[in-house]
């Protein structure tokens, strides 16, 4: 017998590891887990309501950018639409429509 050979194998050791029962994660106090807070999803663009899609005319929904201002992605067309003069912020803002929460109100 070789003094140089480790007297367990690298496997076997990985073997056992592996069949070993998994150990419960830790509990609280009285064996309970920790209450956490829901979890609350935002939208990743606020929406400001919906609007024609000045290419094909679909209903279609506006954004809000970073930088704060309108857009429109129409899923119909494709056509993607940046409201970044006054102007145009204003002549959309009056075809929005937007959801109170008894329906669609202009």
């Amino acid at each position: 017998m070789d003094n140089d050979k480790p007297t367990f194998s690298l496997l076997r050791r990985i073997g056992r590891i592996a069949s070993e029962p998994q150990k419960a994660p830790p509990q609280g106090q009285n064996g309970n887990e920790k209450p956490t807070d829901p979890l609350e999803l935002k939208p990743a663009m606020p929406e400001l309501g919906t609007a024609p899609c000045p290419v094909c005319g679909h209903k279609v929904a506006v954004f809000v950018t970073r930088t704060k201002r309108p857009f429109i992605n129409c899923g119909f067309c494709s056509a993607r639409i940046f409201y970044n003069g006054s102007r145009s912020m204003e002549l959309l803002k009056d075809q929005i429509k937007t959801r109170k929460k008894d329906g669609w109100l202009k």
